[in-house]
């Protein structure tokens, strides 16, 4: 048994290095969603497979192994709060697994989270964390080194999105990378002072008020490694113009460079003047995600060269991030979603709408000044802030526990780091801080691990305020105050075990458990595969000739997985039309059959989300096209259509479809009053106005025909000639 046990126990170790490693780096261009699904699904797995063999280990030993931190209590209601907030979720699907394609943030994922932590605390060994820390840099660096790439060209190409311009590397978006990025920068200068420590000595305890002193050498080839992968981070960063990147670095890097000189009497001020200056070096030379800053930059004062042109001056700022004509400033939308985000909470108080519904619940509260932006048509499942979206998902109980482990982790990091060497008396300090012995709480080496991982852990807080948590950034949540307790602790307990006597009760509970491994990895790898397989489907049925390879697709992805409601929103539609194709070709039994399939899907995917507006939205389209076989599906399209407008009552798109469909019933007053309201939703919503204008003159009321047209021409398209040809027939 003893090597069943040594055996789990470097299982649980590589595991963590992988997992370190291989989240950052992974993405696949066959999933529906390329970065964060995959990210997701390998966590899944190097949890199943670290907490079982860390079951397997203390079957092997006969012990319990699960170690106590000053986080247990906030964690554990963090947890309690997300499963209450999943149980009376509006979509309790989505809050168990998460809004598909990201998946982060679901019940299942906070419950990965959490294992993880105690699993790390409980089994990693203290001895070994550098290297972890070491690995991980060592991904980071091929995600930044990727990214400079980027910026260079090699895979613009391949992107809709302007690469070049921002890069997002392996991480798939802008600001996700400058979160993960603003973490590793603190823990790569923390691991650079360490390495030059070349001697240290522990003060007397009686002593009072005494710090560490340190002699150090200035230089060293680990500090330049260090400080040139810094570099390399740093300049990625700049590169994904992320202003909450950008910020939260800064302030993790102030936080550090203060607490280090309060902590310790070294003679920092070289190291702070170099290291951080040749930060401001590379913003000097690249400039920065702020236009205040970018004035005193290289390219805004190389570039902005007056040219004449018409014989007039005028002046081109480059390198100012300067915002594009027609396309509303991250800020404006920031505030409105976050207006929707308290309107929520205000009526789900206690526990939200449900984890991870913000999707569902942001339509029903969407401002409708959000129908003014350039992104009025885009789906939010986030309210971009992560404690928002606590507040909105989870209510009052969730956010307060968040916030809970939140303040009681600074508050035992700042005791810990800013404590003197005289104050350092175990019976002198609150029960919660009494871990460690107090050699090891002055080892500067840990002192300083342990400042760059807080402040690296700081940075999340900042980023997570203009944006939210994805992947690897909310491991680092979690696990960084894991790594920490590891290091403040005492010597991990994986000395060599005692012998103990062989049962058949543990090698069946061994094996038992091994099976569950096994079986719970073959559902991760199968989930993993329908989502192939849905990901084929989905872009077939939007291309050109597609419909019948999209139904396959999606129809063997049900086969696999036949409990994702999403497979059977999206497989519906070309059921439907499909339907629709075989009745012209007069093949009335298939048609019939597929008209049952749609119908089936549809009602199974109502069946498990009610609140989602997007596949009432889809119900609508389907109804809609089977009533070209049979006119009574008409009304139950309508019906449809009428409930998305209950969940989402401020969609001007959703109302203008009403009118429509309105007109076609020939309900001539409900039609007109729909398209006006979506005018009123939404003043520049070119179509709402077209089509108001044509349901005004089959009306009789050819002067507010006009108007609506000349409204276009004045105030949305001047140059419109659709609307011009209209304007010239109704003279």
């Amino acid at each position: 048994m003893e090597k069943i046990g040594s055996v789990a126990q470097k299982t649980i170790e590589i595991s963590f290095y992988l997992l370190f490693f291989l989240v950052p780096l992974i993405l696949t261009p066959i999933n529906y969603e390329l970065f964060e699904y995959n990210k997701m699904m390998l966590t899944y797995g190097f949890t199943i497979i670290i907490v079982g063999f860390w079951l397997i280990k203390m079957i092997a030993g006969r012990k319990l192994i699960l170690k106590k931190t000053p986080l247990d209590i906030p964690l554990l209601l963090f947890v309690t709060s997300q499963i209450v907030s999943t149980i009376f979720s509006i979509d309790r699907h989505v809050s168990i697994w998460g809004y598909y394609s990201r998946f982060n943030g679901g019940l299942l994922s906070t419950i990965s989270y959490f294992l993880l932590f105690y699993a790390f605390v409980s089994n990693f060994p203290q001895e070994k964390i550098k290297s972890l820390l070491k690995v991980t840099l060592a991904s980071g660096l091929l995600v930044a080194i990727y990214g400079i790439l980027e910026h260079l060209g090699i895979d613009k190409d391949i992107w809709v999105q302007d690469v070049q311009n921002r890069v997002f590397s392996t991480l798939g978006q802008p600001n996700w990378l400058a979160a993960y990025l603003a973490i590793l920068i603190p823990v790569t200068l923390g691991l650079g002072l360490t390495s030059i420590l070349n001697k240290y000595q522990i003060p007397d305890v009686k002593t009072k008020n005494q710090n560490l002193k340190l002699k150090i050498n200035n230089w060293s080839i680990g500090l330049l490694v260090y400080w040139v992968i810094g570099i390399i981070f740093y300049a990625t960063l700049i590169f994904t113009k992320s202003r909450s990147g950008f910020i939260g670095f800064w302030v993790a890097d102030i936080i550090l460079w203060i607490i280090l000189i309060i902590r310790f009497e070294i003679n920092a001020s070289k190291l702070l003047l170099y290291l951080n200056i040749s930060f401001v070096i590379i913003c000097f030379i690249f400039g920065s995600p702020f236009s205040e800053i970018n004035r005193f930059t290289l390219p805004e004062l190389t570039s902005n060269k007056q040219t004449k042109i018409n014989n007039q001056q005028i002046t081109k700022p480059v390198g100012s991030s300067l915002i594009e004509v027609g396309i509303t400033g991250s800020d404006t939308i920031r505030r409105i979603v976050w207006g929707g985000a308290m309107d929520i909470f205000r009526h789900y108080p206690l526990f939200g709408t449900g984890v991870e519904t913000f999707a569902f619940s942001y339509y029903k509260f969407r401002p409708a000044e959000h129908n003014m932006t350039s992104e009025w048509d885009f789906l939010y499942n986030k309210a971009h802030n992560e404690y928002l979206n606590f507040a909105a998902t989870t209510g009052a109980f969730g956010l307060g526990s968040y916030l809970l482990i939140i303040l009681i982790f600074i508050g035992w990091n700042l005791k810990t780091l800013i404590l003197k060497a005289g104050d350092a008396n175990e019976g002198s300090q609150p029960k919660m801080y009494r871990s460690v012995g107090i050699r090891e709480r002055q080892d500067p080496q840990i002192i300083i691990t342990i400042l760059s991982l807080f402040t690296a852990w700081l940075s999340i807080l900042i980023t997570n305020f203009f944006g939210f948590s994805v992947v690897i950034v909310q491991i680092f949540f979690f696990l960084i105050p894991a790594i920490i307790f590891a290091l403040n602790g005492t010597q991990s307990d994986n000395q060599e075990e005692k012998h103990i006597t062989f049962n058949i009760q543990q090698l069946l509970a061994v094996l038992f458990i091994f099976f569950v491994i096994c079986y719970l990895l073959y559902i991760i790898l199968r989930l993993w595969y329908a989502d192939v397989v849905f990901a084929d489907g989905y872009h077939r049925a939007r291309s050109q000739d597609g419909i019948t390879a999209a139904y396959q697709s999606l129809k063997k992805a049900l086969e696999i997985n036949d409990s994702e409601p999403l497979y059977y929103d999206e497989f519906a539609f070309p059921a439907a039309q499909i339907a629709v194709a075989f009745a012209d070709d007069k093949q009335a039994t298939l048609s019939s059959a597929l008209t049952k399939e749609a119908i089936i899907a549809s009602n199974f995917a109502i069946s498990i989300a009610p609140q989602n507006v997007n596949f009432w939205k889809t119900r609508t389209r389907v109804f809609y096209a089977l009533s070209q076989l049979d006119e009574k599906y008409f009304s139950d399209a309508l019906n449809s259509l009428e409930q998305a407008e209950i969940l989402a009552p401020t969609d001007p798109k959703v109302k203008y479809n009403l009118g429509l469909l309105y007109d076609r019933l020939g309900k001539k007053s409900e039609s007109i009053n729909k398209l006006e309201e979506a005018t009123k939703l939404k003043s520049d919503y070119r179509d709402a106005f077209f089509a108001l204008a044509y349901l005004y003159e089959k009306n009789n009321q050819r002067d507010k025909a006009k108007d609506s047209l000349k409204y276009i021409l004045s105030k949305i398209a001047t140059d419109d000639a659709e609307v011009k040809k209209k304007l010239e027939e109704l003279k």
